[in-house]
């Protein structure tokens, strides 16, 4: 097949140069971009190929358009950083406004497939600026596209629909139903993530009946699974599971993987909803499980593994349950990470536009007192005093604002460490440092010990004493840890009344004295009338050979031999088991 299209692809090359002539690369490279968007990369890169010699001699308009189809072509093949690259090199060009518009929405979507979030925002705002002088509708409707489904992944879900309710209207002002099906492609999804239900349902069926019409039958794919999945989360199974079927079907003739995988997980979820076990063993979910993974779908691999967990749970099978969700937390925060990430690089790109403007007007603030001074000058010094003065003001306020600015940025990085509530570094945090702890431990020699912690019958106390007590004893719990295991230790608080120490010591026993002036100090600085609480603990010792994960895992599982042991005590877990145990009466 492929020796056959290139074949075609040779002789479709010949006609093309035959009629478009030497002197027309503009209607060759339009017949070129065409092939490459509805029929397949390969035939149109071979294409390019064949003129890559005469490339110098184009205009340079088309020049532009050459290496934005050869970029596009990389990261089809899967060289999105080489295509990253080359739209980079096109941005330091002269382009005019409607080239530069294109390259900026390309870099700005190659960025966020690299995760590259950082970047990806900067051209995203970059193309907003430049959109305005741009006279060509569809490149406006593809930018505004592009801006709806970014913010909307960021949660700004408003901002987001605004773009996404723009780049609908102006392809119906246009006529356009091509990009009337892109653009509510982009839109419906924005409505679901900002939990507006029925504006969703309306948008993804609005988009089916337009894409039908056109027979882009991608999209169609695309637009049912979207659906499906929303109905299955408000119940509608029957319905979910047709449009999970038929976006199947769709996107596996479209050749479009990624779509027909996620399409299949939404299937397994209504099917396992629905209790239709012969279905249910119809599905290839190992296959899923390896798609996801490979490709690094966190947060498709996050809802597989819970499905699994779930469907051990019913099976009867509670060890299997439990390896499952662990595989599931591990999953959520490869996931939450990337989210994160990309939310955090948006704040970035903000603040720093917003210092810059703020720079940018306290330098058009400092040029006019400069000419105000040169006036100022043939006047009485009373007047060339009081600009002085004037000019040192504006001078401590740059600094100010700049101080401020800066603080502002610290606290900002302070705050996405740590827990509020607890002042202890966040689960985030905990595990990258964690990680670091784990490397130099292994580089050293030193034993190394993860301890998780879980306050005894939690609820209870929520419910007796109320929320507000409740907090006050994850705030004592938090003070007590610090002072029983020392600076040295990494402490922090990992789940809702669930907290981590890692510690590196020369013996166990100095974790387990830890533990014991843990419960030593009891209540005793306290108050009177506060609740009486104490803690499970796991402990793991980090052996040869372990990851991060393994560590948790023996934790976790000595926590909860303690929790059903009784509470209030302490259980060591070593690489072949329940290593140490000690049954602690309450403090």
């Amino acid at each position: 097949m492929i020796r056959l299209a290139s074949s075609l692809c040779g002789a479709l090359l010949v006609a093309l140069t035959a009629n478009a002539g030497a002197d027309d690369p503009a209607r060759l490279l339009e017949e070129i971009r065409e092939i490459s968007y509805t029929r397949h990369w390969h035939e149109a890169q071979a294409m390019l190929d064949e003129i890559a010699g005469e490339v110098e001699g184009f205009p340079p308009r088309q020049q532009v358009e050459y290496h934005l189809l050869e970029a596009r072509h990389l990261t089809l093949d899967d060289r999105s950083r080489e295509a990253l690259s080359r739209a980079g090199e096109l941005l330091d060009l002269p382009l005019d406004d409607d080239q530069r518009l294109r390259t900026l929405q390309f870099a700005a979507n190659v960025a966020v497939l690299l995760r590259e979030y950082e970047t990806a925002f900067e051209h995203l705002l970059d193309a907003l600026a430049v959109e305005a002088d741009v006279d060509d509708p569809g490149a406006v409707i593809d930018t505004y596209n592009m801006a709806g489904y970014m913010f909307g992944r960021v949660g700004e879900h408003e901002r987001a629909a605004v773009y996404g309710e723009r780049a609908v209207g102006l392809a119906l002002e246009l006529g356009d139903r091509n990009r009337q099906c892109v653009a509510r492609q982009r839109l419906a999804p924005v409505y679901k993530w900002a939990g507006m239900e029925q504006r969703a349902e309306s948008e993804y069926r609005r988009g089916i009946e337009v894409c039908e019409q056109i027979g882009n039958m991608l999209f169609v794919g695309v637009l049912k699974h979207g659906l499906a999945d929303q109905l299955r989360k408000l119940g509608r199974l029957e319905e979910a599971r047709e449009l999970a079927l038929g976006s199947i079907k769709l996107l596996e003739d479209s050749n479009f993987p990624l779509g027909e995988y996620e399409a299949r997980l939404v299937l397994a979820e209504v099917l396992h909803e629905l209790g239709d076990e012969e279905a249910w063993a119809e599905q290839d979910l190992d296959d899923l499980s390896r798609y996801f993974r490979e490709g690094e779908l966190w947060d498709q691999l996050a809802r597989l593994e819970a499905l699994f967990s779930a469907r051990a749970e019913s099976d009867g099978s509670p060890q299997q349950a439990l390896a499952h969700l662990h595989q599931y937390l591990d999953a959520r925060e490869h996931f939450l990470g990337r989210d994160r990430a990309m939310q955090l690089a948006y704040l970035q790109v903000q603040f720093d536009s917003r210092l810059k403007d703020q720079q940018i007007e306290l330098l058009a603030e400092s040029a006019r007192v400069a000419r105000v001074e040169q006036l100022a000058a043939e006047q009485e010094q009373r007047s060339r005093t009081a600009i002085l003065v004037l000019s040192s003001a504006l001078l401590v306020l740059l600094v100010v604002m700049l101080l401020g600015a800066l603080r502002g940025r610290r606290h900002f990085r302070y705050l996405s460490r740590h827990d509020p509530l607890s002042g202890l570094a966040n689960q985030g945090w905990f595990l990258q440092r964690a990680e670091a702890m784990l490397a130099r431990a292994r580089q050293s020699n030193k034993d190394t010990c993860l301890v998780l912690a879980d306050i005894d019958n939690f609820k209870r106390i929520n419910d007796l004493h109320g929320h507000l007590v409740g907090d006050g004893v994850i705030g004592q719990t938090a003070r007590r840890l610090r002072e029983a295991f020392g600076e040295d230790a990494l402490i922090g608080r990992v789940g809702g009344e669930e907290f981590g120490v890692m510690m590196q010591t020369g013996r166990i026993d100095d974790v387990v004295d830890a533990i014991e002036r843990f419960r030593q100090q009891g209540q005793e600085s306290g108050r009177s009338r506060d609740p009486r609480f104490t803690l499970s603990f796991g402990v793991a010792r980090l052996q040869p050979g372990d990851s991060l994960s393994d560590l948790r895992l023996r934790a976790d599982q000595g926590l909860y031999e303690a929790k059903r042991g009784g509470r209030d005590r302490y259980v060591i877990v070593d690489k072949g088991g329940v290593g140490g145990e000690s049954g602690l009466s309450p403090a």
